[in-house]
């Protein structure tokens, strides 16, 4: 039953996304014929006319709305999510300048280490301004909630490319990955190591820029010779994605230095080239073995198979012949298993890497960001579904986020690298797989305190 156009005005007024004043205002605006009757029609005229954002509405809808305002932020939309917290489009509302949040979540905080990471993300993001790294302008605290300010970037990872798209071009994977090399070569010029470079965290811009994301793993080297390792790594603990992770990380974390970010980026490269990681396995201890002892798999004969797999002539035409050819070399020693037999630093890699690329990629690739006629239309079929409830909906949200962007194992290891939430559907349909009556604690005690019970009393029947 969709809420009362006076509870729904209610939830408008107290989130702060608008006074009573001003929605009186508004509304005395409408035609007489488009006077909403119910909070379905007020939450459906408000989006409509760009007033709220699909996302707005579906808070202040679910009851959420005060969560909509941080100090002078106002949250547009969801961008991603993950196991450190969230990540959302926001607006700063005097500038009226758009903004990335990175929220650290509450769930996150009590974990060992999260907010050692965000703060070391914190004091290296302000080490760094570069065109190939997403920028960061402040870091701030309200109430119990602490986030970092950064760069708005309209565009998506090349993890979430590459999964609807399938491989790249080889001209335009080089084009990516020397943006990043070059990003990182100015951060680890900076005395900052990534040390969790993946796709993942490389963002793709409407303009074709690449940009580097999430520093919460970085190493900071303090110009005193000291580093700032702290207590975010301990004896046994490795920090970072499987994946993409060097030899020597996995073995150690505090052993990564810039010849990691080199394995990693390489590792990357074949990824964008290939659609897959180097070192694929059914098993976690398969992939950590393979990238330390499988031989470097040959980049020309993957790219090929998986170009006639998917029926694309990536490497047939004359131009992507040599090119990957030359690029194999410089494939194999970025990702050497010794750290002492990979490039020394970034600056070799870019200098390689431009040789490679003989002549600059002529069109950028197309990036896909959901219009806010999309979410719109999403968020209209949501709650004019019959069975759409508010508490229905706001317990699905509560629920944790399922993926991490990265992680911290002790002999058991997991890899994560999630997909970029879109639209609200998305966080609707999988959060509602995570809301199992199993996953809730106290749900679960209870069904095991009666299972006990009745066994007990079937043993006594029986006696």
């Amino acid at each position: 039953m969709p809420l009362t156009i006076e509870r729904f005005t209610q939830r408008l007024t107290s989130s702060g996304v608008m006074t009573a004043d001003e929605l009186r205002e508004w509304l005395d605006k409408l035609p007489e014929g488009k006077l909403p009757r119910d909070g379905e029609e007020l939450a459906r005229e408000l989006v409509k006319r760009k007033r709220l954002t699909a996302y707005q509405a579906l808070e202040i809808y679910m009851g959420k709305g005060q969560s909509l305002v941080l100090g002078n932020y106002l949250v547009l939309d969801k961008i991603g999510e993950g196991g450190m917290g969230v990540v959302l489009k926001a607006e700063h509302r005097r500038m009226r300048r758009l903004v990335a949040l990175k929220i650290i979540s509450s769930a996150a905080l009590s974990t060992r280490g999260a907010m050692q990471r965000f703060e070391r993300e914190v004091q290296a993001v302000a080490r760094l301004e570069h065109s190939n790294i997403v920028t960061a302008y402040d870091a701030d605290q309200v109430g119990d909630t602490s986030f970092l300010v950064m760069q708005f970037v309209d565009g998506e990872d090349l993890s979430a490319i590459i999964k609807r798209s399938g491989p790249l071009s080889v001209d335009r994977a080089v084009d990516y990955v020397l943006q990043a090399a070059r990003g990182l070569e100015f951060a680890h010029q900076n005395g900052v190591t990534h040390r969790d470079i993946k796709p993942h965290n490389l963002l793709l811009g409407k303009d074709g820029v690449v940009k580097i994301l999430d520093l919460g793993l970085a190493r900071i080297e303090d110009p005193m010779g000291a580093n700032h390792e702290s207590t975010l790594t301990s004896t046994g603990a490795v920090l970072g994605t499987i994946d993409y992770m060097s030899p020597e990380q996995a073995e150690d974390t505090k052993m990564a230095d810039a010849r990691s970010d080199v394995y990693s980026l390489g590792c990357t490269l074949f990824y964008l080239l290939t659609g897959r990681a180097p070192y694929p396995g059914d098993t976690v201890m398969k992939r950590l073995l393979g990238h330390r002892e499988a031989p470097i798999p040959s980049l020309v004969e993957v790219v090929e198979t998986e170009s006639r797999k998917l029926q694309r002539p990536a490497v047939d035409s004359a131009a992507n012949r040599p090119l990957l050819a030359a690029l194999e070399s410089v494939f194999r020693k970025m990702v050497a298993k010794r750290s002492a037999d990979r490039y020394s630093s970034m600056t070799q890699v870019v200098a390689d890497l431009q040789r490679c690329l003989t002549a600059p990629v002529a069109k950028i690739a197309p990036v896909l960001v959901p219009s806010e006629e999309t979410k719109l239309n999403d968020f209209l079929s949501k709650i004019s579904d019959p069975n759409f409830s508010e508490t229905s909906i706001a317990s699905q949200f509560s629920a944790l986020p399922e993926d991490a962007a990265t992680v911290q194992f002790r002999g058991e290891v997991f890899d994560t690298d999630p997909t970029t939430l879109t639209s609200v559907s998305a966080t609707v349909k999988r959060r509602s797989k995570t809301n199992a009556w199993w996953h809730d604690p106290n749900k679960l005690a209870i069904v095991i305190t009666v299972a006990l019970l009745l066994a007990v009393l079937g043993w006594l029947a029986s006696s």
